[in-house]
């Protein structure tokens, strides 16, 4: 279970940035439960204005339906970036008890599911295309409110 979180968590650690913010939920966690969602039509919208000219989009809106059927509705790229964020923040306070713990690997269970729509992106990235992902993973969070270090 510990090595399938810990590879989980290097996942998020992708989508995520090493900014702090203070959430509202939980002030002693520091999980963000308070991320506005956007519909899965929307987030193809966005993709489709900044997809590749290598990605077919017939393909990709064909594997985003097979995620949706497998895991239900998918949250925003921006969702999962700041949510998947905040949750390695609180997996990352020391001395975590074991019932937090548990919660948190439910509520990051719950992030897994409503993200799978993104990994399917992520095959074979060139250094511009990493390098795009970072800003615009920087966006998102800045966007939402979290504040640089």
């Amino acid at each position: 279970m510990k090595k399938i979180l810990v590879i989980s968590l290097l996942f998020l650690s992708v989508l995520s940035c090493s900014e702090e913010k203070n959430c509202k939920d939980c002030p002693e966690c520091g999980v963000n439960l308070n991320v506005e969602e956007v519909t899965i039509e929307d987030a193809i919208s966005n993709a489709k204005s900044t997809v590749n000219q290598g990605v077919d989009s017939n393909e990709l809106n064909a594997s985003i339906a097979k995620i949706e059927e497998k895991y239900g509705e998918q949250w925003d790229f921006c969702d999962c970036v700041v949510k998947g964020d905040s949750i390695n923040k609180a997996f990352s306070k020391p001395n975590l008890p074991d019932k937090e713990f548990d919660r948190l690997s439910a509520r990051f269970d719950e992030i897994d599911t409503k993200c799978q729509a993104f990994r399917i992106q992520d095959a074979n990235r060139t250094p511009e295309q990493r390098d795009k992902h970072e800003k615009k993973v920087r966006k998102c969070l800045r966007d939402a409110g979290v504040k640089n270090n």
